[in-house]
């Protein structure tokens, strides 16, 4: 058994459109509330108003739920029972509710007879039930509001401007063009929250580069070449073609004296506490994207390749190497094969090994130095204090342990050649082979027992005694010795042998501290990681002309772009943005790092006490407003600020 919702709806043309509902189970409920199976919206309908419900398919009962009866053939009731085969009308509120049967169904006829109730006019509950009637109207309320908004966000901003423009610094306070902000100053910049007009200088004039260059003069002077000393031409034909939308935005920022190109353009403020975030990748991607071929064709060809994102589109790295002994450096593209003589002879191969004469030695190291059951990059390659760069390897401080100068030990002091400087090799083997006779035999001393026969005693005293004299020229052969194959220098040096005499020269060693001059690397940072996992041709490396240097494949093991974007599978990926290893002012500091290996800057100026100690005016001077002609003292950077 089932009902039939039918719902008849009347146009402005008078046709009548039915429509019918199939209505589940054996009992109906009726009401105002949207909840009912039957939802009659009109005020003088109860929200849950009426059951309908049949047991046998043919009688339908109709009882009323909340006090408020309905309407039965005429009279009022609180329930009813029908016969559908006989019909019934029944009335809810200003509608009707015809019960029928066709078929082996109940129809529930349901259609508006009467105007309906007055609160439910054409309007919905809440205005009927609001204060709507009491209120201004729109229009009057529109303009109060636009009045309301224009005092409190341009009449007051310009008026509180205009109050502290000669003023260094303001008091503490509610201001009111601080609702003009669109977040709080950097770290950078945190002790200028109180002097605006140090910044904003003009009023509706955006924040020119004279504003910055007053105070931040060093970077100013230290923009890099690639960008500084490039022609006004060259730098506008490298940026993308501008679309639509950027035209348009352009045509704005030049209106409103907005010109491209300006330090808030990457360095933008407002942007939240802490340090100053990076610039982000497409600021860098917008030129070097596609920039070689707009360069050729705007008549600047370059030889940059072009670049996007680290993760999916970086040319490969160049770094500077020697291509001959002695040669100047020069950049080439980082590929199989190439080369750096940087004057030593040093097979990693061997010194890496696990097993052998190496590695033995330096297991016999472990209790006099920091070595383990073999040598590990570490024990030769030490990095820098500022953990940035590695050191240039030392004869003294990191082969002498096993490669030893001694040639003589006197009163139990060890004498050892002058690493560094031949001429003086061969003044020393030279005065030691004069100055000290060979050991003298124990049969020419007057208390030893000695062999009977004077044959026995003459041939060592023959012996001795042509020894001695020969002596002095033997000074020769050891320096000769020293020089060449299987010497103590021919082994790990060039050697340039004289025509004649004394005269050896070494091969200089040229050890290049920085190979890639255009990206910033941290030791430091990378710590964590084993060097051989970078470094993955060192363990085979058979002559110390390869360049080991990490290629773009090995750096994408770990670091992705800067939105994820990746050519390779990372276990652990690192996002990382052009700011990252780049920077565009060549002022030797580190571009950026991430959030999580960031070390607070605890020094904002140089030195500079606390803001309750005295204000900012006594930095800069009491000068009225000629805040930028003052010279700030240009704070001592860390080392590793200092390098490249």
């Amino acid at each position: 058994m089932s009902f039939i919702l039918r719902r008849i709806a009347t146009t402005k043309t008078g046709k009548q459109i039915v429509r019918d509902q199939a209505l589940p189970g054996d009992t109906i409920t009726l009401g105002r509330d949207a909840g009912n199976i039957i939802h009659v919206a009109d005020l003088a309908v109860n929200p849950h108003h009426a059951t309908i419900s049949s047991s046998d398919g043919r009688h339908v009962r109709v009882a009323a739920l909340e006090g408020l009866g309905f309407d039965f053939n005429g009279r009022s009731v609180d329930a009813a029972d029908i016969d559908s085969a006989a019909g019934a009308e029944l009335r809810f509120g200003g509608h009707r509710l015809t019960i029928a049967r066709e078929d082996d169904k109940i129809i529930l006829l349901v259609e508006r007879i009467d105007e309906l109730s007055q609160s439910s006019k054409d309007v919905d509950e809440a205005k009927a039930f609001s204060l709507a009637g009491t209120m201004p109207g729109k229009r009057i309320a529109a303009w109060a509001f636009g009045l309301l908004m224009l005092l409190a966000f341009l009449i007051g901003p310009i008026w509180a401007w205009y109050s502290y423009k000669n003023v260094n610094e303001r008091p503490d306070g509610y201001h009111a063009d601080s609702a003009w902000l669109s977040g709080p100053l950097s770290s950078a910049h945190a002790s200028l929250k109180n002097d605006c007009q140090s910044c904003h200088v003009e009023p509706f004039v955006a924040v020119t580069d004279k504003a910055c260059v007053g105070c931040h003069t060093g970077e100013h002077k230290a923009m890099s070449a690639a960008h500084a000393n490039a022609p006004t031409a060259m730098l506008l034909a490298a940026r993308h073609p501008p679309g639509v939308g950027e035209r348009i935005l352009a045509g704005f920022a030049k209106t409103f004296n907005k010109p491209q190109g300006r330090c808030v353009d990457c360095h933008t403020e407002h942007e939240g506490a802490g340090p100053m975030a990076a610039t982000p990748q497409k600021f860098c991607a917008d030129c070097h994207d596609g920039m070689s071929a707009r360069l050729k064709t705007a008549g600047h060809p370059t030889t940059l390749a072009d670049a996007s994102d680290f993760g999916t589109s970086h040319p490969e790295f160049r770094p500077l190497v020697r291509p001959a002994t002695g040669g100047k450096l020069v950049r080439t593209t980082l590929t199989k094969g190439v080369v750096d003589y940087n004057g030593l002879k040093f097979p990693h191969d061997m010194h890496l090994q696990a097993t052998g004469g190496v590695a033995r030695m330096a297991a016999s190291f472990r209790g006099r130095f920091d070595f383990g059951k073999k040598l590990e990059c570490a024990n030769c390659h030490r990095v820098e204090a500022d953990g940035v760069r590695v050191k240039p390897v030392e004869m003294e401080r990191d082969c002498a342990m096993c490669h030893s100068l001694a040639f003589e030990t006197v009163g139990g002091v060890t004498r050892t050649l002058r690493h560094g400087d031949p001429d003086q090799v061969a003044a020393d083997l030279t005065a030691y082979y004069r100055s000290a006779p060979p050991a003298r035999p124990l049969q020419l001393g007057g208390m030893q027992r000695r062999r009977p026969g004077a044959y026995a005693e003459g041939q060592v005293y023959n012996i001795y005694f042509n020894e001695v004299a020969v002596r002095p020229s033997r000074a020769e052969d050891a320096v000769r010795a020293v020089f060449s194959k299987g010497g103590a220098c021919y082994d790990c040096h060039t050697i340039f042998a004289p025509q004649a005499g004394n005269g050896w020269r070494v091969a200089a060693v040229d050890q290049t501290p920085r190979y890639l001059q255009k990206g910033w690397f941290d030791h430091d940072a990378h710590k964590e990681t084993a060097c051989a996992d970078c470094h993955v041709a060192a363990p085979a490396s058979k002559a110390s002309t390869d360049l080991l240097v990490p290629g773009v494949r090995q750096c994408r093991d770990c670091h992705v772009g800067e939105n994820g974007a990746r050519l390779v599978k990372v276990e652990t990926a690192t996002e990382s943005p052009c700011a990252m290893c780049h920077e565009y002012h060549s002022d030797g500091g580190k571009p950026w790092m991430p959030q999580r290996r960031a070390k607070k800057n605890v020094t904002a100026i140089t030195n500079k006490p606390l803001r309750a100690t005295y204000g900012v005016s006594l930095i800069t001077g009491t000068g009225g407003r000629g805040l930028y002609e003052v010279t700030w003292r240009t704070p001592a950077l860390h080392g590793a600020r200092r390098g490249g």
